[in-house]
């Protein structure tokens, strides 16, 4: 049961994350396509970093292949969430993306015989319900208003899918690959991913801008590699020690402890978040998280 206590680790690290990298997107790195592709950067860093720890036989090249595919496809996941979480609160945003298990387990009972039950299509419409509730309830924001709320949350609906595809490709080649060489490989797809999709010669003043800070550099360097570092570890260890389907449930915790953070982080004079703290909308918000996490559950446990 050692990948109960891994994947708790994870979605914890994972979401002390998330709220950091709403602070860098809110007060250091305002540019999205900088700070995406900034993190794609890093992300080749903590690649290179791992790379003597990594081995390069023993497995084919097409095992090589789904691991950068699986690093491609958290990639794009993380470039829909960041472009949405610029406007939306992170508590917001974090809920809809982790809706990627009930992806996850349809794939794995599909294609790696893992079983679901009977209630697991009840599991998905509840969780479904629980991200529409989270993404079209009541806000303050004034940014959010004025959006239409089905882009965004057809944009998380789209990045969890993504995730949801990246892990269930982690758990097909877990078998024939280490982790650290899956580390490797998975950080080069992520990186290409982030950086290809969001580059552009407009962002670099922004970018080389955020690179100079040595604030927001520090920040994102402690965020995007070291936390990330260790909550991939923690992620991937989880996913080769356990079955995915249920260690991927135990990760969909992390909304709650979003929720925690970004009340915590919201209170008393700085408000670091800023998000607001009206009873009606945490109402709301603790009842979107009940419905995404209770869904997940269902699907994955049923």
């Amino acid at each position: 049961m050692s990948w109960v206590f891994l994947a708790l680790g994870s979605a914890l690290a994972f979401a002390v994350v998330s709220a950091l990298d709403k602070i860098l997107i809110q007060r250091f790195v305002p540019n999205p396509r900088a700070f995406i592709v900034l993190v794609g950067l890093i992300q080749f860093g903590l690649a290179a970093i791992v790379l003597p720890f990594a081995k390069f036989s023993g497995y084919g090249l097409d095992t090589a292949l789904i691991s950068c595919a699986s690093g491609f496809l958290a990639g794009i996941y993380l470039v829909l969430m960041f472009w949405v979480m610029r406007m939306q609160d992170v508590s917001r945003v974090v809920p809809i993306t982790s809706t990627h298990p009930i992806f996850v387990a349809i794939l794995a009972q599909v294609f790696l015989g893992e079983i679901i039950g009977a209630l697991a299509w009840v599991g998905i419409l509840i969780t479904v319900g629980g991200a529409a509730l989270m993404s079209f309830g009541p806000t303050t924001r004034q940014s959010e208003r004025e959006q239409r709320q089905w882009v965004p949350f057809a944009l998380l609906m789209v990045s969890s899918l993504a995730f949801g595809l990246s892990q269930y490709l982690t758990k097909v080649v877990a078998d024939d690959i280490d982790v650290w060489s899956m580390f490797v490989w998975r950080g080069l797809g992520l990186g290409i991913a982030c950086v290809g999709i969001m580059v552009r010669r407009s962002m670099f003043p922004d970018l080389v801008r955020a690179i100079r800070d040595p604030v927001s550099i520090s920040l994102a360097v402690f965020t995007e590699g070291l936390l990330v570092l260790v909550a991939v570890i923690l992620q991937l260890l989880a996913i080769y020690s356990g079955p995915v389907s249920l260690a991927v449930t135990v990760m969909a915790i992390r909304p709650l402890f979003v929720f925690i953070l970004g009340i915590l982080l919201s209170l008393g004079v700085s408000r670091v978040l800023d998000e607001p703290l009206e009873g009606r909308i945490l109402a709301t918000k603790m009842a979107a998280i009940g419905m995404t996490v209770g869904g997940i559950i269902a699907v994955t446990l049923a």
